[in-house]
């Protein structure tokens, strides 16, 4: 064998082979995309009679999105996200790979003559890509997708155990929230409030702002959109997030993004808590990969688990019940019940006859009140759910529409309807009704419990909201309302008040005291200070 031939043996051993065949697999996509582009623009658009190289150049750019996302969710799916930088490199590179295919292209095309689309193809999709490919990969691996060294926890494995929060010690805790619903900055809220009641330092993050490019904000417009046009389309994706599962691993990778900006924002921190999915998966994912020394744990603020709540790298995960608590488990999550985080006012004693409250708040004071909520964006069927309690006849719907103002509107014009648009007097309004009808189990299921107001599930939006839905009846907490033939039983017992089922005194310890009784190693607790 040649010198060159031992080298390049050499070379191609120290490359693992999954890593090769996917990114030429992810390649190949990408070249389809780029083919496909480039011919529809050459043949059915204003680019057709003009010179073929604006149509590669866009075709390219589509290319690039595909190839980005393939290699980084999958290539290189296991290597650091480095957030801006790896993605502004990644641009730079495929810019001189788009170079090496126009300059193929001109050659082909303006110094030789050859103008068919035949040739252009040749030159552009064949001469020109062959020549890109190993300066891609070879350029993506050394540094794109940099593989950073994985030191591990500092100092030793078997260091004494300390508690992730120590009695008379001011620790630095860093909170990610999450502002793709109320109920995870609600909850956020909520622990800072208790942290920097018990002497700590609390900053407190919102992982949409973590994204690289705005990529967070862009999902939160799509995430909002798909749940009032398509949101039965949520509950199929999440059917589909098995763990393991191409997927999950898809789904992971991208919400993983963050991972970069979130170990720079929780540097110098003591200990780590997420309220959202996406802030678990990052801070997992940096923790199973030795690149975050802070504990970090998840306060999980729905009453059922999908499979982007669970990260095993993350060292703990706080359940408010033992049906949420073992279905952590079941994803490889650790687990410790604690009790609910609830704002005070839904917690201390009544001040206010239901009369005076419904007389302050504008509420009808001669009939029972059903009050239909669907979360901070008033999603779902919240107009039929309100005609269905009308039509029993036992109740009168008051919708809290939240932030949907085309559904207060609609509403406003529904006879015997009470809307109401954005409110931050929740717990006045749940206290002023006398049962509360949900779709999705969140914040404001929890509130109701802890008033003490009869609570049920109806027409329950897909994916969390049926599955919420269910963790809740399995707790034998709120029943559940599956056909619109259960709704009058179900509602004349809860305004009846026959159907309470209030939260009561948790046996579950309070934040502080879980979180001082849980124990991290030594070495991982303020190695990040």
């Amino acid at each position: 064998m040649t010198t060159a031939g031992v080298r390049l043996a050499s070379v191609a051993r120290l490359i693992p082979g999954r890593e090769v065949t996917t990114f030429l697999a992810v390649g190949g996509a990408g070249y389809v995309v780029d083919i496909l582009a480039f011919n529809w623009l050459r043949g059915h658009t204003g680019l057709a009679g003009a010179d073929p190289t604006a149509a590669k150049v866009i075709a390219v750019a589509a290319a690039m999105v595909v190839t980005y996302l393939g290699n980084r969710l999958l290539t290189w799916r296991d290597r650091a996200s480095d957030g801006g930088r790896e993605v502004a490199l990644f641009i730079v590179f495929n810019l001189v790979g788009l170079a090496i295919s126009v300059a193929a292209l001109i050659v082909s095309h303006d110094l030789l003559g050859l103008t068919s689309r035949l040739a252009d193809n040749i030159s552009a999709n064949v001469v020109g890509l062959a020549l890109g490919t190993a300066f891609r990969f070879g350029t993506y691996r050394r540094f794109v997708f940099t593989e950073e060294s994985v030191g591990g926890l500092s100092g030793g494995l078997d260091a004494p155990p300390r508690s992730l929060l120590t009695a008379g010690e001011s620790l630095t805790v860093d909170i990610i929230s999450g502002s793709y619903g109320a109920g995870h900055d609600a909850a956020a809220h909520e622990i800072a409030t208790r942290l920097a009641a018990s002497g700590h330092v609390v900053r407190r993050w919102d992982v949409v702002d973590l994204f690289p490019l705005g990529l967070g904000r862009l999902l939160r417009r799509a995430y909002f959109a798909q749940l009032r046009t398509v949101p039965g389309s949520w509950g199929l994706l999440l059917r589909r997030l098995e763990p393991g599962s191409l997927a999950h691993r898809i789904a992971t990778g991208i919400v993983s993004l963050p991972a970069h900006r979130v170990r720079t924002c929780v540097s110098g921190s003591d200990l780590v808590i997420s309220t959202h999915p996406f802030a678990s998966q990052a801070l997992g994912r940096l923790r199973a990969a030795g690149r975050l020394d802070t504990p970090a744990v998840t306060y999980l603020t729905d009453a059922s688990v999908h499979a982007l709540w669970v990260h095993p790298g993350v060292d703990l995960h706080l359940a408010l019940h033992e049906v949420t608590a073992a279905q952590a488990r079941v994803l490889g999550g650790t687990t410790t019940l604690v009790e609910p985080l609830l704002p005070e006012a839904c917690t201390r004693p009544a001040t206010e006859s239901t009369a005076q409250l419904r007389r302050r708040l504008g509420l009808p004071g001669d009939t029972d009140l059903a009050l239909v909520v669907g979360g901070s964006l008033g999603v779902g069927e919240l107009e039929q759910t309100a005609l269905d309690i009308a039509a029993t006849g036992l109740a009168r719907p008051v919708v809290a529409c939240g932030t949907n103002e085309v559904l207060r509107r609609r509403l406003d014009t529904q006879p015997g309807v009470v809307a109401l648009g954005w409110r931050t007097d929740m717990p006045d309004l749940i206290r002023a009704s006398d049962c509360v009808v949900q779709n999705a189990g969140g914040f404001t299921s929890l509130e109701a419990l802890a008033a003490g107001v009869p609570l049920l599930s109806y027409r329950c939006l897909p994916g969390h909201g049926e599955t919420n839905a269910a963790a809740l009846e399995a707790a034998g907490l709120v029943p559940w309302a599956r056909e619109q033939a259960d709704l009058p039983g179900l509602l004349a017992r809860a305004v009846l008040g026959t159907d309470r089922h209030p939260l009561g005194p948790s046996s579950a310890p309070d934040l502080i005291t879980a979180l001082s009784h849980v124990c991290a190693p030594a070495t991982v607790l303020g190695a990040g200070r």
